[in-house]
């Protein structure tokens, strides 16, 4: 160890994501993390501060952007472009007919000859290649260890974008898609999700940090005419704590909800009423909208409208639908008919 030198890390955004080691951002589909790679990606290539990290402003500097997912032109440049990137500083791999993989050697050319100072790709899975089992460990390691010495052979800061396994159990660090050594490779990692409870406010939690101490929960939401991404604060949540928290509030809201259903079948004898009728009852019967909202949608309920003056809505249980020509069947509002979370 006398004959080793120290060495000093360096950050594109401490101590969130560091310079020549790989960082991993993990989320389920529809959370943001797309829209917030692209902020990422807007405020290296601007020089801006990523969300209220110091320093405020530096060097605005190149990133390459690798997807597999979607679509370059109608989604990321477009996102992109809502949080203000500089085009001029970010590049891409339209239309390539085969998929790229992490050894490939355009990989090594597009770092030698751009230098980027981030590189994204999203997401992970599309380059590691189909032939390789996610979840072993000997393959896993061989293709994630190339990358790794590629982001410290020319100081890029990695990501990779990947998804959670689907049965949504475990932690934050078991939940992501196969073998652990995945995990093992990257230095820093992120997990993304929805706020329990607050639909439009997103959290980044730094689950993984092996070079500095953690980072605080970062609090966003998503508004296209606000930039895209609006910082909201920070707290000491992890995603853990979210998901326990998240448990805890669909166990309380379960009585409620299977009492609200039974309601609805209880005063529906015909299995079809008028909607403003149920929804009086139910306001008589101390059952929240809410709980309505969500009774209705686990029953399968829909809607459909007279079709004179004064068009009453009517609700219908499955299996009583009824072609008549005065009614006409309407799509579910989603803003009335859904319930909070998917």
């Amino acid at each position: 160890m006398s004959d080793i030198e120290e060495e000093e890390v360096t950050w594109l955004f401490y101590p969130y994501i560091p310079r020549g080691k790989v960082t991993l951002c993990a989320a389920y589909p529809g959370t943001g993390k797309t829209y917030l790679l692209c902020y990422m990606s807007a405020c290296v290539s601007t020089g801006r501060s990523f969300f209220n990290l110091a320093p405020f402003s530096s060097e605005p500097g190149k990133v390459i952007y690798l997807t597999a997912e979607d679509g370059i032109g109608d989604t990321i440049k477009k996102r992109m472009r809502v949080c203000g990137a500089n085009m001029d500083n970010i590049a891409t791999v339209p239309n390539k007919k085969t998929q790229l993989l992490f050894d490939d050697p355009e990989i090594e050319e597009y770092m030698r000859n751009y230098k980027p100072d981030l590189m994204i790709f999203d997401p992970f899975q599309a380059y590691i290649g189909s032939d390789i089992d996610m979840n072993a460990p000997n393959k896993t390691s061989e293709k994630m260890g190339h990358l790794v010495e590629l982001a410290e052979k020319y100081n890029v800061a990695v990501v990779i974008i990947c998804h959670f396994n689907k049965n949504g159990k475990g932690d934050a660090i078991t939940r992501v898609l196969g073998s652990t050594d995945i995990m093992g490779s990257c230095r820093s990692y992120l997990a993304l999700g929805n706020v329990p409870g607050e639909d439009d406010v997103k959290f980044m939690s730094h689950e993984k940090s092996s070079l500095a101490k953690k980072g605080k929960t970062i609090l966003f939401e998503i508004d296209p005419d606000r930039g895209g991404i609006v910082y909201l604060g920070e707290n000491s949540l992890t995603m853990d704590d979210y998901t326990a928290i998240r448990n805890k509030k669909r166990a309380r809201d379960a009585p409620a909800i299977e009492g609200a259903k039974q309601f609805l079948i209880d005063n529906m004898a015909d299995g079809r009423r008028f909607a403003q009728e149920l929804k009086n009852l139910a306001v008589a019967n101390k059952i929240s909208e809410s709980s309505l909202k969500r009774a209705r949608a686990e029953l399968g309920i829909i809607s459909e409208k007279e079709d004179v003056f004064p068009f009453r809505a009517i609700w219908v249980l499955p299996g009583h639908i009824e072609e008549e020509p005065e009614v006409r069947q309407e799509t579910l509002d989603l803003s009335l008919d859904q319930p909070p979370y998917r």
